[in-house]
């Protein structure tokens, strides 16, 4: 590897793993003015730790971001990605199985196939980002030149998806509501907090997450818990969340959970209206039974059941 590049693990590790970032950073490279590069994996003969579409971008000055073989191969590709930004060259290259690199083995055994795009990329990236601004999916598709083209319909199978950034709606007070916090921090979430409890908000301030004071009196727009979002109501007061699941069954929301016992969960079919949607697309008691039993377990079960629905 060469040894300008700049090893993102030491600032933000936390992006590494997440390809909502991809387009992200690569559009904020770009308009400081740095040349940029997309390393895509777009064909997998036999197994991979990482999906059809995983990506790696990179900077000419050797900062990247992204994951696409978990470290079998990042290695190589990111010093071939670095040529290609130099050359302004787009190409495909297959690493492991039947490839020409004889050094680069993967111990699976597979061959997976790489599209480096290190032509100009800016056109691309304003076109994923409108999208995304607009809170839809961006299909990408690799053209016969190897360049990218994008497109709001999937306009063949072969088109892969780049979904907005997931948001998560988070509702409550207290510890567990920062322990939630906290946990889909960590995992690089976009949080949008709400609490009535003062000193949550000021602690969720100092964390940067975006926190805004409510009370049992405030009202929600369901228009704003979009298919790329998730509800989660983790109030011990139960009196607070009914305006919120009342909207998040008036939503397209595509996660709606809420803690509390089954007896609660009950009962709560009595406080809500009739909705777009049925009641059962609450999920309550929320997250999956893994036997938690306190704050940062309970978020462990919440995200954990979040991501797997998310997978499926």
């Amino acid at each position: 590897m060469s040894n300008n590049i700049v090893h993102l693990y030491e600032t933000r590790f936390d992006e590494l793993m997440f390809e909502h970032n991809i387009f992200a950073r690569l559009t904020e490279w770009q308009a400081q003015g740095h040349k940029t590069g997309l390393a895509t994996l777009i064909g997998i003969d036999g197994s991979s730790p990482r999906p059809i579409g995983a990506q790696i971008a990179l900077t000419e000055d050797g900062r990247y971001i992204g994951n696409i073989s978990s470290g079998c191969a990042e290695e190589a590709i990111i010093a071939e990605l670095q040529i290609a930004v130099t050359e302004k060259r787009n190409h495909v290259t297959r690493y492991g199985k039947d490839s020409p690199y004889l050094d680069v083995v993967l111990p699976c055994g597979s061959g997976l196939d790489i599209l480096f795009n290190g032509a100009d990329l800016t056109h691309i990236t304003a076109q994923v980002s409108a999208l995304h601004m607009a809170r839809q999916t961006a299909f990408v598709a690799v053209q016969p030149d190897n360049s990218l083209a994008v497109s709001a319909t999937a306009d063949s199978d072969k088109a892969m998806a780049y979904s907005p950034e997931y948001r998560l709606h988070i509702f409550g007070a207290g510890l567990q509501l920062i322990s939630f916090a906290e946990l889909a921090q960590a995992m690089n979430y976009q949080i949008i907090a709400h609490s009535n409890d003062e000193a949550s908000l000021t602690t969720l301030g100092e964390m940067g997450i975006e926190a805004q004071p409510m009370t049992h009196q405030s009202k929600f727009d369901s228009a704003d818990f979009d298919a790329f979002s998730a509800v989660i109501t983790l109030f011990h007061e139960h009196e607070m969340e009914t305006a919120i699941l009342q909207a998040a069954l008036n939503s397209q929301a595509h996660y709606i959970g809420a803690l509390g016992s089954r007896k609660t969960h009950e009962q709560r079919r009595d406080l809500l209206q009739t909705s777009a949607r049925p009641f059962e697309d609450i999920i309550g008691p929320v997250g999956l039974d893994i036997g938690a039993t306190d704050p940062s377990e309970i978020a462990l079960s919440i995200l954990a059941q979040i991501v797997e629905k998310r997978r499926r």
